[in-house]
């Protein structure tokens, strides 16, 4: 293995550690694994009101994850990941149930199963830019409508 491969594996290793805290909620780890000029950005998200498209700290943006974790059964996967560069790309599924209660509506438990894709740029062994790219149309389309959360996304 040479020094570029086994550099590009401990970033890969890095993102998959941050993601994974992020979305479990270990706050304090994501702090560890991030540095001091963290910010965020969506452009998937904008013109969704509840989604945060960007954060310039990593403060808010935590302050955002931890004030809209989901109440239900959801989950955020890696399915895949390579990093190039001081990037690092990851094939994510977000999917689960979440209750009409969680998503402001009335009835039962419904599902969803969408892509998203998560860039991270990783300087000196930290995470320091974290880019989103979700599909909120297909997610939307199916906390909307109960059957349509019942076919995953191929």
């Amino acid at each position: 293995m040479t020094a570029t491969a086994s550099a590009a594996e401990h970033r890969l290793e890095i993102a998959r550690s941050y993601f994974e805290a992020l979305h479990a909620g270990q706050w304090d780890r994501v702090r560890a694994l991030t540095g001091p000029a963290f910010r965020f950005s969506d452009p998937t998200a904008e013109g969704h009101e509840t989604v945060i498209t960007r954060a310039d700290d990593l403060e808010t943006f935590l302050d955002y994850m931890q004030a809209n974790r989901p109440d239900g059964d959801a989950e955020a996967l890696v399915e895949d990941g390579f990093a190039s560069g001081r990037h690092v790309t990851l094939l994510v599924r977000y999917r689960g149930r979440l209750d009409g209660e969680a998503l402001g509506t009335e009835g039962g438990p419904r599902g969803f199963d969408v892509p998203g894709v998560t860039i991270l740029t990783v300087v000196d062994g930290k995470v320091v830019h974290h880019l989103d790219y979700v599909d909120y149309e297909t997610l939307q389309r199916q906390l909307s409508d109960p059957a349509a959360g019942s076919d995953p996304v191929p």
